[in-house]
């Protein structure tokens, strides 16, 4: 009888013994899957914090730059109402003056190149031309109004460029010189529609625009200037060569100007690229 109740003891705990060690290990488990819940959500809050970082620098270099570029934009307006205000103040004293030149310079263009103009020949002095009959003039109130009516026209294209509307502004010269092309703001219209050009990188046209001023203004003030951004747009578009030969021109026909000094400098970072 004392057998029969050991093998029993013995057969109960054996039953029982899966139940008793099953028992802790699901608390162990339990507790081992709250630590790594709760290690999750640190991890978590830790990932958090770093984008917020991230995104305040973010929003900090975005500021940054965004008030750079609204300075870069006032600069550029007050530089072309800076230039304008020096064009129309050389307009009133006495004309239209080329910078240093005696005669007209050709344009120095490649005969080969697809966006070339062809050369300005010089003027020569010629024999005054006999006196002519008198012609009726219009009254002083119409021309007047004439003059007025070209400035009009010319400053609404001007404001479109100050606010740097680009393209509204080039098709606003473009329109102002097919009804003024012989007028007092001509040259400037054509010098402004290259820079509109130049300003968006539009190189190749921009060639074109500044060609067309040296050719059809050959005593407007800004041929100096318009020579230069010829070799600058030449250079960036690759054709190394007609950039030099302009920029040495440059510095030939006009070594006293701001303009030469630039063209100096350029050619010698040329010459340091092997170009």
């Amino acid at each position: 009888m004392a057998r029969y109740q050991l093998v029993a003891v013995t057969l109960l705990a054996v039953l029982t013994l899966p139940v008793l060690a099953a028992e802790p290990l699901e608390e162990r488990v339990a507790r081992l899957e709250r630590q790594l819940e709760s290690q999750a959500l640190i991890d978590m809050a830790l990932r958090l914090d770093r984008l917020e970082q991230e995104i305040q620098q973010l929003r900090g270099q975005m500021e940054e730059q965004t008030h750079m570029l609204g300075e870069l934009r006032q600069r550029q307006r007050d530089l072309y109402l800076d230039i304008d205000r020096r064009l129309s103040r050389l307009e009133r004293e006495g004309g239209m003056t080329a910078p240093q030149a005696a005669v007209v310079p050709p344009a120095p263009v490649s005969a080969a190149s697809p966006t070339s103009a062809p050369p300005v020949a010089p003027v020569a002095a010629s024999a005054p031309a006999p006196a002519a009959a008198p012609v009726a003039t219009a009254p002083a109130s119409t021309h007047n109004a004439n003059a007025d009516k070209e400035r009009e026209a010319y400053q609404q294209a001007f404001d479109q460029l100050r606010d740097l509307r680009y393209e509204q502004a080039i098709a606003a010269f473009r329109s102002f010189l097919k009804e003024y092309p012989d007028g007092r703001y001509g040259h400037i219209a054509q010098y402004w529609i290259g820079e509109a050009n130049y300003a968006q990188r539009n190189f190749k046209q921009a060639v074109v625009d500044y060609r067309t001023l040296l050719q059809r203004y050959p005593k407007s003030p800004k041929l100096a200037e318009a020579m230069l951004k010829i070799g600058y747009s030449q250079y960036e578009l690759g054709d190394k060569a007609e950039a030099r030969k302009i920029l040495t021109e440059l510095a030939r026909l006009y070594p006293d100007t701001t303009e030469a000094g630039q063209a100096n400098a350029f050619l010698q970072k040329m010459r340091g690229e092997g170009n």
